[in-house]
């Protein structure tokens, strides 16, 4: 079994050291973090991140938040292993990038791409030919219909349905619950049925 270290030590580093420990290919022996709260999360130290030197070590980016999830992937020169758990179905078509996360009964129909460091949670639903950005999360329940494309960066709310053929833009949110019928713009953040644009998003 081979040593993993995690950085970031709030609510999806405990799903993902979980997850990690279920498939049995990685040890998490470490998790870093900035402002550390807790000194353990299931059974694993947390320690402050006081500049140790990554480079060239295993590591899993346990934060939540797509931003700060790519400023921490962009900082370190460290391997970064791709994690599925073994509920998912995932086609033979299906490509995932680099430190990404499928969670429990995920389903990635056939030729989905999925981008680096994206998060795709619990019972979401990914249908064919879906094209999926770096540092995207797709929340729990959501349903992804064919020929979806998201962009970098953006967030995809619990229970949210997204229609054939829609085009997300980049660090665009999408509202818990939201039906999206037509594109959403870049850095737009949009909710409702059918979702509607709410705001505008600073940007990454």
């Amino acid at each position: 079994m081979k040593d993993i270290m995690l950085y970031g030590a709030g609510g999806h580093c405990h799903a993902a050291i979980a997850l990690i420990k279920s498939l049995g290919e990685y040890n998490p022996i470490l998790v870093f973090d900035d402002s550390p709260v807790e000194k353990e999360i299931i059974g694993v130290q947390v320690k402050k991140y006081e500049g140790s030197d990554l480079s060239n070590k295993t590591l899993y980016v346990a934060i939540g938040n797509n931003n700060t999830r790519m400023k921490l992937a962009e900082r370190f020169d460290a391997f970064f292993p791709i994690f599925v758990h073994d509920s998912a179905t995932v086609y033979p078509s299906v490509a995932i990038g680099k430190g990404s996360m499928v969670h429990p009964n995920v389903v990635l129909d056939a030729e989905v791409t999925v981008g680096e460091f994206c998060i795709i949670n619990n019972n979401a639903t990914v249908s064919h030919n879906v094209k999926i950005g770096n540092y995207v999360h797709v929340a729990i329940q959501t349903a992804i219909a064919g020929g979806v494309s998201i962009g970098e960066g953006s967030l995809i709310g619990a229970g949210s349905v997204i229609i054939p053929e829609v085009k997300i833009g980049r660090w665009a949110t999408i509202g818990a619950g939201s039906v999206v019928t037509k594109d959403v713009p870049d850095f737009a953040t949009v909710y409702g049925n059918p979702a509607r644009i709410i705001k505008y998003n600073d940007g990454a």
